[in-house]
């Protein structure tokens, strides 16, 4: 009786009441454990499908074009051209590069590194909610995370920002083990900083990321405190030369003075997390109700809250504080490794509310974003991108009569250094045996972003061999593509064909 009432049943393993079996415990827990793995699963491959629909359809913007085009050139040229254009951007663009190297380059394969980063934040923000607020609040932030507008437009582009959500959210899981564990102390402490020092590396403005670990640490860090911030600061010092390298190349956001910087509120709240007004209410008016339920039921989330806030609020304030001194540097996008927090505190509002009023309210708030994701997945979505119209138009316009052909590209948008070329980075097929006349070196050999040029006037004597030359330009461009007329005919070319499509403009010319 002893031995029973010690914890240590008979041999039989028969239970009594108010004891528990050990014999029975070894079975439960491969199936707790099970079920523990289960939900961040499954909610990361529900998010990996709701980021994944249709995610090739939209044509690839000039952003993505500068992925593309720097994943495709040669590491020499890489590190030459992330030196002195993009160095935001480094870790990224060479990932992306050893991508393509397994995988031929479409815009569906451009995208998927992001969908399985959208999936795996959905599958960390279960473990993480789960350690500050409870099992459903993990499953409600993991959940909430697959159909929040920041985190479906990222897991679609082809760019860092789903990739960088995703280690934010594995660094700010780190730092809490951390902060919280007893066991390796030093081992969590050092993957606290590498997984911070990774994020940065990715995406320099990540760093401000460092500043909310930090408020965390001093909030609930307790006796450790001081081991928190050398934590943190260990995850900076890495990444420190490519933020110096970054810092000397602030002029690439120039345009964000030029367009207007948005305002952080409202405009900026809405664009970095929500895309639309409509979705914006919802997600606040669920968090309003939610967090009303948890003082009334009594439960407290102070824990949460250190975590989460911070990482909200800090760096979207902290990148919009430059323009008060005449140098804007935020932009929507810029801190979309923000939004995994803003799923986790509305996650855990909503988990407070009784389950059947916190399903309802999940299902509305996904279904208040279909709208915006199928805004989202139309082939003009990104920044009505007209590539995808030039690609099809050369495509349409070319015969086999043609001999042998070139083609020069024009000025694209209003952007420095971005040619028409951009449509042969974003859908090489249709450009495939037209020699590209305006290229100092080929792309690959670059160190410019998008190529390096010589004028439309110094490529006419690299017509000579050729029977047929196009140009194509984009109509709106600033300044607009001067055709050298003159010198074509001056060859014995002329021009026998304008053909037109949404932005683009083909001219051919033949002899």
């Amino acid at each position: 009786m002893f031995a029973a009432s010690a914890g240590h049943p008979p041999a039989t393993g028969r239970c009594y009441p108010g004891r528990m079996s050990t014999t029975a415990a070894p079975l439960r827990r491969p199936r707790i454990r099970a079920r523990g793995a289960a939900a961040p699963l499954l909610v990361g491959l529900a998010a990996a499908g709701i980021a994944g629909v249709q995610v090739g359809r939209p044509a690839p913007w000039r952003d993505e074009v500068a992925s593309i085009a720097m994943a495709q050139r040669d590491w020499g040229p890489f590190w030459a051209t992330i030196a002195h254009v993009d160095a935001v951007h480094a870790l990224y663009y060479a990932g992306l590069h050893l991508w393509f190297a397994v995988v031929p380059y479409s815009p569906t394969t451009l995208r998927l590194p992001s969908v399985a980063a959208a999936a795996g934040t959905a599958a960390l923000l279960v473990v993480l909610g789960r350690r500050l607020a409870g099992p459903r609040a993990g499953i409600a932030a993991g959940a909430l995370s697959a159909v929040l507008p920041a985190m479906i437009w990222a897991g679609g582009e082809g760019r860092s920002s789903a990739l960088t959500a995703l280690l934010a959210t594995a660094a700010t899981l780190a730092l809490l083990h951390a902060l919280e564990t007893d066991r390796r102390r030093a081992l969590a402490w050092a993957a606290s900083s590498a997984l911070l020092a990774l994020t940065i590396a990715v995406f320099v403005d990540a760093a401000l990321l460092a500043l909310a670990h930090l408020a965390t640490v001093l909030l609930i860090g307790r006796g450790r405190r001081a081991a928190g911030a050398v934590a943190v600061v260990a995850g900076v010092l890495p990444a420190a030369p490519l933020l110096l390298v970054a810092r000397g190349q602030t002029g690439q956001v120039d345009w964000i003075a030029q367009l207007g910087q948005p305002p952080l509120v409202p405009d900026g709240v809405v664009q970095q997390w929500f895309r639309a007004d409509a979705i914006a209410i919802a997600w606040g008016v669920a968090l309003l109700v939610g967090a009303a339920s948890a003082v009334l039921r009594r439960r407290p989330a102070s824990r949460l809250a250190a975590v989460a806030l911070p990482w909200v609020v800090l760096p979207p304030v902290l990148l919009a504080a430059p323009a008060l001194v005449g140098d804007p540097l935020y932009w929507p996008r810029y801190v979309t490794f923000t939004a995994p927090a803003v799923a986790l505190l509305v996650g855990a509002a909503v988990a407070a509310l009784p389950l059947p009023a916190a399903v309802s309210v999940a299902l509305a708030l996904a279904l208040v974003a279909v709208p915006q994701e199928r805004a989202d997945r139309q082939p003009r979505a990104k920044a009505a991108s007209t590539l995808q119209d030039e690609a099809r138009l050369v495509e349409r316009s070319r015969s086999p009569g043609d001999g042998p052909s070139g083609i020069v590209y024009g000025q694209q948008d209003r952007v420095e250094g971005l040619t028409t070329r951009a449509a042969a980075i974003a859908d090489p097929a249709p450009f495939r045996g037209l020699e590209d006349l305006i290229a100092r070196v080929p792309l690959e050999r670059s160190t410019d972003l998008f190529g390096e040029d010589t004028t439309t006037a110094a490529a006419v004597p690299k017509t000579a061999h050729l029977r047929t030359v196009w140009v194509l330009i984009d109509p709106g461009s600033r300044p607009a593509t001067a055709v050298p007329a003159a010198g074509m005919r001056a060859l014995g070319f002329t021009e026998t064909g304008r053909f037109r499509a949404p932005g683009a403009l083909l001219l051919r010319w033949t002899r």
